[in-house]
């Protein structure tokens, strides 16, 4: 048994409960590193080589539960891991799940480095990990999930050799250092603006914030309003409690550097632990460490050639990383509902009002 098995079998006697994550910080390693010290022990590696096609048979398992999650927040959705297609662009290899709904997916497998299944009493689920040791997406069992596709997925990919196993430990590149961020001149600014509000698409704005050599908060600091407001960082549970009360279904969007997990729906049963706040519904879970959220905008774009406005919410931690962004459900090419739409409005005037 390696001292680092023996460190964590000591932690988790005396802390029973203590999530995988939390055990790995407290260890200090990654948790991709805390899984492989226990391989033998209900944990199988998986061939990372073969991420693209053990990903297309999950379809195969029937009924999962799909988690992904950041520093702050945990998205989990019940389903199918149905239509999933994967193609390579620039190099980079990209998955989309699109079943709005059920398991909603953008997956940046190019970010993905190494895969293990684990076994419990409880539940299985198959995990996947960035360079870092970091947790991308896990895949985890349910009572209706079929538990013989399941095995032979295991023993099809499994890992006999090659077992080496490191991480990288360098700095991740990241926003938070204001330092390093590009300065704009002040027609920059000017020219950033009408390029906002010049936008047909949605989808075009990350790369108008690489044009323009923007962060995203950086971005939504400069622009102001119409486009950009900043609102309470406490806005969330007014957020999904006016959304629940009006019955204005949400889209949630939660995401790290692997992957986006995009939730459509109602949300209904609300519930506040601790730091946490929490979605608790049958197919749909979000979990919130409200601690960890630091800042928040409501954000506007014009889509669909430009005729449509779309409002969104969006909740940053304290290193400028969009940890939530939160959307009112709309089909393409329509409009959000009014509702949502007066919800945003009322974040902004409310402010106003405190401030």
């Amino acid at each position: 048994m390696t001292q680092l098995l023996k460190e964590y079998e000591l932690l988790i006697n005396a802390q029973p409960t203590m999530r995988a994550v939390d055990a790995a910080r407290a260890l200090k390693v990654s948790e991709a590193e805390l899984l492989h010290a226990q391989i033998g022990q209900g944990v199988t590696r998986l061939d990372d080589a073969q991420i693209p096609t053990i990903l297309k048979g999950l379809k195969r398992l029937g009924y999962i539960m799909a988690l992904t999650r950041n520093g702050a927040v945990v998205n989990e959705i019940k389903g199918v891991y149905d239509k999933l297609y994967i193609s390579e662009h620039q190099d980079r290899v990209m998955g989309i799940a699109i079943n709005p709904g059920g398991i909603d997916m953008r997956l940046f497998l190019h970010n993905w480095r190494s895969v293990f299944i684990v076994e419990s009493e409880k539940h299985s689920s198959i995990q996947f990990f960035d360079a870092y040791g970091q947790a991308v997406h896990k895949v985890f069992t349910t009572s209706d999930t079929d538990l013989n596709a399941f095995l032979n997925l295991r023993e099809r990919f499994k890992l006999t050799e090659g077992l080496e196993f490191t991480v990288q430990h360098d700095a991740r590149e990241t926003e938070a250092d204001r330092q390093q961020w590009h300065s704009p001149s002040e027609q920059q600014v000017v020219a950033f603006t009408q390029a906002w509000s010049d936008l047909n698409d949605v989808h075009h704005f990350p790369n108008l914030l690489k044009e323009f050599k923007l962060a995203r908060i950086q971005a939504l600091e400069l622009a102001g309003e119409p486009w950009s407001a900043e609102i309470s960082a406490t806005a969330l549970e007014s957020v999904l409690t006016q959304s629940r009360d009006k019955k204005i279904e949400i889209m949630a969007f939660v995401g790290n550097a692997g992957a986006v997990q995009i939730y459509s729906g109602p949300v209904l049963n609300l519930k506040q632990v601790g730091p946490w706040f929490n979605v608790l519904d049958d197919a749909f879970n979000l979990h919130v460490n409200t601690q960890d959220v630091s800042r928040a905008f409501v954000v506007r774009k014009p889509t669909d050639n430009g005729d449509t406005i779309v409002s969104s919410i969006e909740f940053f931690d304290d290193k400028n990383n969009t940890v939530l962004t939160l959307f009112g459900r709309r089909v393409e090419g329509k409009t959000q509902s009014t509702e949502w739409q007066a919800l945003c409005d009322k974040l902004i005037s409310s402010d106003r009002e405190i401030a």
